[in-house]
């Protein structure tokens, strides 16, 4: 018995939220709409609205009566939705404020490496112009030591050949003189050959 009767109260507190649901979303409050919402059966739904259905022939509510109860309740519900709102404006503000502050930060981290970069390629340009000054330098003392190396090698070979013409010059100079000599010596030994007494 007791099984059945929390069964029950499980149903209509179903079925009560089912009802407070739809009427808060302005939905038609119909024996299907109150099963399908509750997920209870047909007969438990059409039992429960034939039940608890509000009468249609209820007084409208009497606002000047309740105003002045309500009214010190709805002045502190706006005060408290107005300082929640400046509150939530508040902690926007502070984070694009901080969010300003922070790409500012970065905005100025990368000036500064971007202008430190463009110094250290001017730097890097200077040293590419000095070392090309050095290799054209370069460049024109190997061309003017290999001028002067030909000239040497010229050179070299112009006193070379000089020096086997001199060498040839020489030989020929000795043979013309042992000729000479040789030629010498036979006038000489016929000539004293001559003179010697019979």
């Amino acid at each position: 018995m007791a099984a059945k009767s929390s069964t029950t109260t499980t149903t209509a507190a179903a079925l009560a939220d089912a009802f407070a649901a739809l009427s808060v979303e302005g939905q038609a409050v119909t024996v299907r709409a109150l099963r399908e919402r509750a997920k209870v059966s047909t007969d438990a739904a059409s039992a429960w609205l034939r039940t608890n259905r509000p009468t249609r022939d209820i007084p409208p509510v009497p606002a000047d009566a309740l105003e002045r109860v309500l009214l010190p309740l709805w002045s502190a519900a706006v005060a408290a939705a107005r300082d929640e709102h400046a509150e939530a404006d508040t902690a926007e503000r502070a984070a694009l404020i901080q969010a300003e502050t922070d790409a500012l930060t970065e905005l100025a981290a990368a000036t500064s490496r971007a202008e430190d970069a463009e110094d250290e390629v001017a730097q890097l340009r200077r040293e590419v112009a000095n070392l090309t000054a050095r290799l054209d330098a370069a460049e024109a003392a190997r061309e003017q030591q290999a001028g002067l190396a030909a000239a040497a090698t010229r050179e070299a070979i112009e006193a070379r050949e000089a020096a086997h013409k001199a060498e040839l010059a020489a030989a020929e100079a000795q043979a013309t003189a042992r000729t000479l000599r040789e030629i010498l010596d036979t006038v000489t030994a016929k000539g004293t050959g001559s003179l010697t007494p019979e």
